[in-house]
């Protein structure tokens, strides 16, 4: 189908930011529908909602749909989120293996660990009305540096920060034909992004140094830069690497907060929940860990918190040849952006798809089309970190749900901002309450 002509003028520089909106609004008023828009730049672009198109541009045809982050790589150069082909295979193989195959234990033990330092550090706090994203980011940025770089994010020389906000400035070439200058100030902002991208990439050489070589996945990069024909860049990975393993938890983990403050009811049954659990295992680690990974009620709100704000609402492609989905005829050459928020066929079938509901999608399951799946796309471009992050959001949730009440300070309407990723523009509008401690039963 068309879509209509008012999304936005072509030549509109916020785009990607009004674009989240839109993907809302469609899911809302044509489910299941894809639409055809013009770009900023001209190109055609096609929308997908329908999950059966979603699985052909995804899994069942994923090597006529590239990968569309020039924007990116023209940033911060190539990497395997980037990269197609033997330039992708040869990157991932550096840190798949341990992506993949982490250590549960330790993953649990460092998320907690850090969790409880952030629930002090946001308890202690002045009140204030709109949430501390900065230390919640600052903190998910250590689990991942301690669990795969094996050092503490203090040995890196900069501001917590820095790799997200090259991907912000990235982002804004997203809907722009590579090479373009079509973004006002351009000159200004490649100016910036040439700057930050030095001190990004002069601060991550320190972990060059023998002394902070510990971890395997850190040395194995190092080593891949002898090996000829693929060009590759330690400091380029990493940067890609910084910003996709942090900036989509730290997010995640705020769009949290914001639906706990806004279903008390829901807040108050996972507490008790999580609550019971501690106060069973407390005295065990191993057995406490089994219980958060296995708590039904947990397992049901990540995975409607994935479908409600994924991080990365949108999957987006080139079509390399022609080829056809369910209505609408693809050209060599389009534009395809897949709606995560489009596709969660079981959830948008509900009375009312836009609230959580745990009962409802403990029935409905974590297969295709649910939250614990669409938001980590599928087929074999599926996000290498999905196996960690679960643990993470898992992990880092019990602490905070256990520790602190979550309450609204403002019920204005949520307006989104696509930096790479989404999130909510001005922060999100929840206050911190610490809970009293509980005397186990």
């Amino acid at each position: 189908m068309t879509a209509s002509t008012d999304l936005l003028a072509p030549s509109d520089s916020q785009f990607s930011s009004r674009f989240c909106q839109h993907l809302y609004d469609m899911a809302r008023e044509q489910p299941g529908h894809n639409e055809s828009t013009p770009q900023p730049d001209g190109r055609r672009l096609l929308v997908v909602q329908n999950l059966e198109d979603a699985d052909i541009v995804l899994r069942r045809n994923v090597d006529n749909y590239a990968k569309n982050y020039r924007w990116f790589s023209q940033v911060a150069g190539s990497s395997r989120f980037t990269d197609e082909g033997a330039q992708w295979k040869f990157r991932q193989e550096l840190s798949q293996p341990y992506l993949g195959k982490f250590d549960a234990d330790r993953a649990f033990h460092i998320s907690t660990r850090q969790a409880t330092r952030m629930a002090e550090h946001l308890a202690s706090k002045p009140p204030a009305d709109v949430l501390d994203e900065a230390l919640i980011h600052q903190n998910m940025l250590s689990i991942f540096t301690q669990m795969f770089l094996e050092v503490e994010v203090g040995s890196i020389p900069m501001a917590h920060d820095s790799a997200s906000r090259l991907t912000e400035l990235a982002s804004l070439w997203a809907f722009v034909e590579p090479g373009s200058n079509a973004i006002s100030h351009s000159k200004e902002l490649i100016r910036e992004i040439l700057q930050l991208r030095k001190q990004v990439f002069t601060a991550l050489q320190t972990l060059r140094s023998e002394e902070l070589q510990g971890s395997p996945m850190l040395r194995k990069m190092l080593e891949a830069e002898s090996v000829p024909g693929f060009d590759f860049s330690f400091e380029k990975e990493l940067t890609m690497m910084l910003g996709a393993g942090t900036d989509t938890a730290s997010y995640s983990i705020g769009w949290a907060l914001h639906l706990l403050a806004s279903h008390p009811q829901l807040q108050e049954r996972l507490f008790a929940g999580i609550s019971a659990i501690h106060d069973e295992h407390q005295s065990d680690p191993q057995a406490l860990k089994t219980a958060i990974a296995e708590h039904g009620d947990l397992r049901c709100f990540i995975s409607e918190l994935l479908r409600l704000y994924p991080t990365a609402p949108f999957v987006p492609r080139i079509a390399q040849d022609d080829d056809q989905l369910s209505d609408m005829q693809v050209k060599a050459g389009d534009v395809i952006v897949v709606s995560l928020i489009g596709v969660n066929e079981k959830a948008l079938q509900r009375p009312n798809p836009w609230e959580p509901d745990l009962d409802a999608a403990a029935r409905e399951g974590f297969g295709m089309g649910s939250g614990m799946i669409s938001s980590f796309v599928w087929g074999k471009r599926i996000c290498g970190g999905r196996s960690f992050a679960l643990v993470e959001l898992a992990s880092v949730l019990s602490v905070l749900i256990r520790t602190l009440r979550f309450e609204l300070s403002s019920t204005d309407p949520i307006e989104f901002e696509w930096v790479g990723q989404m999130r909510r523009k001005g922060g999100q509008r929840v206050r911190i309450v610490p809970r009293m401690p509980r005397e186990p039963r």
